[in-house]
């Protein structure tokens, strides 16, 4: 059976928003991931413990809240102290403006994010950095059948 790439899927703590990581996690399973899904306003320590429970592969955070630049500044700085070459993305609305929001990319790089995914073509620029992505040898199989994961 060929592994699938896990991936963890999170958001920010004051995020209370859901239909954002369904989405998501039905679009990157799509895209050939196993995907475990955090759930909403996810604490850090949630986040920190479950890419300690698996061989992750990429993390995952989306905001809709406009908190996202703030709140996902920390969390990368935390995740980067145990993780320091684990790929990570964010995106999404992760300011209260459009043009901020355009603004923190470069920000959040610096801070340890590989990529920020934000604007009309965060989807698509998403999915190309996705087929960048390969499975280690060496990472777990994937269920026959996979069950959606809600936290």
């Amino acid at each position: 059976m060929k592994a699938l790439p896990h991936c963890v899927l999170a958001t920010v703590e004051s995020d209370s928003h859901m239909w954002n990581l369904v989405y998501l996690q039905l679009w990157l399973a799509e895209h050939g991931l196993n995907v475990k899904n955090l759930g909403s306003c996810t604490p850090i320590d949630v986040v920190l413990n479950a890419l300690e429970q698996r061989r992750t592969q990429l993390l995952v955070v989306s905001s809709v809240n406009g908190h996202g630049y703030s709140q996902g500044l920390e969390l990368i700085r935390q995740v980067r102290q145990k993780h320091p070459h684990l790929p990570c993305v964010i995106g999404g609305k992760l300011t209260t403006s459009e043009d901020e929001t355009l603004a923190v990319r470069q920000p959040l790089i610096e801070a340890g994010y590989h990529q920020v995914f934000v604007g009309p073509d965060a989807i698509e620029s998403f999915s190309g950095y996705l087929a960048t992505l390969h499975a280690p040898a060496d990472a777990e199989p994937a269920p026959a059948v996979s069950v959606p994961s809600w936290g």
